[in-house]
């Protein structure tokens, strides 16, 4: 049941005061363009940032998992509802589950580097649960797919099914709670998720050389796009199947990231321009003043911005030249 807006009065109007420190698209070339990491530190602190001492020592991980950290706990201490909310930490704390059941079937611990602490549930809660099979705080779908991916594991031993078991269960569970927020602009935005993962994962598969019944079991289900779009046309080129999206709205994502793809196997273009599309979405919920858009709207502009900071540090530490990191940043909301 749809919650009353006026619930969101403070949480919309405290989150919102936010919007006017992300970074546009001239902050972040400015930030590219920057001579060392001192100038770099400077920036940041303009836009709330704070010190950032650890990139002197390299450790940009570090950085990002601390600015991740803690706009999950501004955004969770604010609204009103946490559950409602936590449809959007849910990839994270599958992908735990995943890195947990993979490292226990070879027999090692789980490295902290392939772990995402910013999830709704601690890492270390999700790895004693995984390897205690205790599914007391776990959803009804999780466990489940973890019983599934560990009986399909033992008899397949192919890895590759634990990552599509819980993906399937991730965005099913996704998509019921969006239900349950029963927000159009929450629910939609889960549907473009989806239609842009089964859009990458159609590629991916298709320049592996792959057939359609691999990817029938990949689909994610809940989408705008159907599965039939891309089994039944399996065989065309990409500017055809690319006509075909353009009732999605996806035609020019698939269009101008596959011409990367097939001249050099770069699949970074076809990245950016989901993640484009995605925020191009997003940026409906300027024009929603009260309730859950705007504030999701906020959360996942400051995650693209987060991502671009990774970006751009990374570019920085291996010495790319400005306009090289510059053409793979994301679209900023502002």
């Amino acid at each position: 049941m749809r919650k009353p807006l006026e619930e969101y009065t403070f949480a919309t109007a405290y989150i919102g005061s936010f919007v006017s420190k992300l970074m546009n698209k001239q902050d972040l070339m400015r930030l590219a363009q920057a001579k060392d990491l001192a100038a770099i530190e400077s920036i940041l602190v303009d836009f709330g940032y704070g010190e950032a001492k650890e990139l002197y020592d390299g450790d940009i991980e570090f950085f990002i998992r601390r600015e991740q950290n803690r706009l999950i706990r501004m955004i969770f201490s604010t609204v009103p509802r946490k559950e409602e909310m936590g449809l959007f930490t849910l990839p994270m704390d599958y992908h735990n589950v995943k890195v947990s059941l993979k490292s226990e079937f070879l027999g090692i611990t789980p490295d902290d580097n392939n772990l995402v602490s910013s999830g709704g549930v601690s890492q270390q809660k999700i790895m004693a649960m995984v390897k205690e099979r205790n599914y007391t705080h776990m959803s009804s779908y999780m466990r489940a797919a973890i019983e599934e991916a560990v009986d399909t594991f033992s008899r397949s031993r192919d890895p590759q099914m634990i990552d599509i078991i819980l993906d399937k269960a991730c965005y099913e569970e996704m998509y019921q709670m969006a239900l349950n927020v029963d927000v159009e602009f929450v629910i939609d935005l889960v549907k473009k998720q989806i239609d842009l993962l089964n859009l990458k994962a159609f590629v991916r598969l298709r320049q592996m050389g792959k057939s359609w019944s691999i990817y029938r079991k990949v689909y994610l289900d809940h989408g705008n796009v159907p599965m039939s779009l891309f089994t039944e046309h399996w065989e065309e080129s990409y500017s055809q199947v690319a006509d075909r999206l353009a009732p999605y709205k996806l035609k020019e994502v698939l269009e101008k990231g596959a011409v990367q793809i097939v001249e050099k196997g770069d699949f970074s273009l076809l990245e950016k321009l989901c993640s484009d599309a995605l925020m191009e979405y997003n940026k409906a919920a300027k024009y929603e003043s009260f309730g859950i858009a705007p504030i999701v709207a906020y959360w996942l502009a400051k995650e693209v911005e987060i991502d671009n900071l990774r970006i751009i540090l990374l570019g920085k530490k291996v010495g790319l030249p400005p306009e090289s990191i510059i053409e793979r940043l994301r679209e900023p909301y502002v």
